[in-house]
C-alpha cells in the first residue's frame, strides 16, 4: 500500500480522514439503522473510564463514524449533552507525526485547544484544534499507534 502525505492548510502530515465523532444520549438509535444496513460494520461499545464516556464504532466502507455517549454526568460529553450540544461534534484526520503537525499549526497561528498530545481512544495520540481558527469546526488530529 502506498500513503502519500499532503500538506492540509497548515497540518503537517495528513494521511486521510480518520473519523467524525459524534455525541450521543444513547446508542439505541445509531445502533438499530447501522446495523440494519448491508456494508456497515458495527463494533462493541468500549468504555473509555478516564474520559467518562463509551464509544460505539460503526465502520462505512473505508470511514469510521465514533459515537460518544457519556457514563460519567461530570463528564465533557455530558456537559455538552445538557447544553443541547449534539450530533455531529467533530472531523479527524490521520497524520504521521502528532508533534509536527501540532508545531507547524503554531507556527501559522493557528490556535491549539490541545497544545501537546494526549492519548486517546485504543492508545493512539490525539489533540484537538480550537474550532475559532477553522470557520467553526472543531478538527481532531489522531496518529495511530493500534495500526
Amino acid at each position: 500500500m502506498i500513503t502519500m502525505t499532503i500538506d492540509l492548510g497548515g497540518i503537517r502530515g495528513v494521511t486521510g480522514f480518520d473519523h467524525v465523532g459524534v455525541l450521543v444520549e444513547d446508542f439505541a438509535a445509531p445502533r438499530s439503522l447501522l446495523a440494519a444496513s448491508p456494508g456497515v460494520e458495527v463494533a462493541r461499545p468500549e468504555p473509555e473510564p478516564a474520559l467518562g464516556v463509551e464509544i460505539l464504532w460503526a465502520r462505512v466502507g473505508p470511514t469510521w463514524l465514533e459515537f460518544m455517549r457519556p457514563t460519567d454526568p461530570a463528564s465533557r460529553v455530558a456537559r455538552l449533552l445538557e447544553t443541547g450540544d449534539k450530533g455531529v461534534h467533530h472531523v479527524a484526520f490521520t497524520v504521521v507525526d502528532i508533534e509536527a503537525s501540532l508545531a507547524g499549526l503554531r507556527e501559522a497561528g493557528f490556535p491549539l485547544r490541545d497544545p501537546v498530545p494526549r492519548v486517546g481512544a485504543h492508545g493512539n495520540l490525539i489533540a484537538f484544534l480550537e474550532p475559532d481558527g477553522i470557520a467553526g469546526t472543531l478538527i481532531e488530529l489522531v496518529e495511530r499507534r493500534d495500526a
